[in-house]
């Protein structure tokens, strides 16, 4: 059973007993691999309408959405920004939290993280980074073209952090959809300072993370 702190996140009608009763449960749809290459920024909001109904259906739902091993990407339906948005939660039990909103600080951490982990993630990371936000790549295909000689371990580490910025963008898509915003273009600038050596603190200083 997961442990919980009554917490409102972001205005959102979901909070963490919430989503963790609902993952602790069982009750939530399974929809993993839902998308597989990233739609294009503008045309975001329509497909993932088209597929979950992010738009039309706004009744109260959690959806599965992502699995690598014991680690979950989940989406919340509805949430308070926009007529489509959703929320983006994560969820391990070896983690701390086990259940979590994750934020551009929490990803910055992984990126930063991970790229000391070995020298080809050093060098390909941001590569990878730029693939999947700008390029909409698939995840497995990044994962098979810059990381395919190191370890199944660090494979799904890396895996764990680029099924989650996915959603972290998409998300950002629908609420600020382009060509009137920027979209998933914040995150990639986030990466891009951090790649330049930027550090968290400095970023916070440029970029408002959520």
């Amino acid at each position: 059973m997961l442990a919980h702190r009554e917490k409102e996140v972001r205005g959102s009608m979901w909070n963490e007993v919430k989503v963790g009763e609902a993952v602790s449960h069982g009750k939530y749809l399974n929809m993993v691999n839902i998308i597989d290459e990233l739609p294009r920024p503008e045309a975001v909001r329509v497909t993932l309408d088209n597929k979950i109904g992010i738009c039309r259906d706004r009744n109260p739902r959690i959806i599965l959405v992502e699995v690598i091993g014991d680690y979950m990407v989940f989406i919340a339906i509805p949430d308070g920004k926009s007529d489509c948005d959703f929320m983006v939660w994560r969820y391990s039990p070896n983690l701390e939290p086990q259940l979590k909103v994750p934020t551009h600080d929490d990803l910055g951490k992984m990126f930063l993280g991970l790229k000391k982990r070995h020298e080809l993630i050093d060098e390909f990371l941001i590569n990878a980074t730029i693939k999947l936000l700008r390029d909409r790549l698939s995840v497995n295909e990044i994962v098979q073209r810059y990381f395919k000689d190191l370890d199944d371990t660090l494979k799904s580490e890396i895996g764990r952090f680029l099924i989650t910025l996915k959603w972290i963008g998409l998300q950002e898509d629908v609420n600020y959809p382009p060509p009137r915003y920027m979209g998933s273009k914040m995150s990639l600038a986030v990466y891009a300072l951090l790649e330049a050596g930027f550090s968290l603190t400095e970023l916070r200083r440029v970029i408002r993370f959520k």
